[in-house]
């Protein structure tokens, strides 16, 4: 059976502003920087590119580490995409830094783990040219209390 088809749907609200509906009562406001003549008051299209990328490694990461039965006590995304100077300027190169805390998690399960996600199951990931995404795991330490 095939995956059915996904959908999205935006409605202008004003000057370069659009709300995209995410069903029930979730909305997102998008709009472009103010440097490049938009208001500034919403995400980017770009930034939700990176955002997008970064919530579906994180999903299906936290997923896995349940499985495992590994708990987290803290788990942050940071992403950061450079652009190209081409026309267009699709990025050309995008850094998401893992930083996990929680017992019981070593760097080289984890890198691991980063990996398989990118490679096998994050649908962002397989949409952006390979070779694209660098990863970097660091696990901080618990704090004793």
């Amino acid at each position: 059976m095939a995956t059915p088809p996904t959908t999205a749907s935006m409605s202008w609200q004003h000057d370069t502003v659009f709300a995209a509906d995410g069903g029930g009562d979730t909305r997102l406001v998008i709009d472009i920087p103010v440097e490049q003549g938009g208001s500034g008051v919403g995400f980017s299209p770009m930034q939700l590119l990176l955002h997008a990328l970064a919530s579906c490694l994180a999903v299906t990461v936290v997923q896995i580490l349940q499985k495992q039965r590994l708990a987290l006590a803290t788990y942050q995304i940071e992403v950061l995409g450079e652009r190209s100077d081409e026309p267009r300027h699709p990025y050309s190169h995008i850094v998401v830094e893992h930083r996990f805390r929680g017992e019981g998690l070593t760097t080289d399960n984890l890198e691991r783990l980063v990996a398989l996600v990118e490679d096998r199951y994050c649908s962002v990931a397989a949409t952006l040219p390979h070779g694209l995404i660098e990863h970097r795991v660091v696990i901080a330490e618990l704090s004793a209390t």
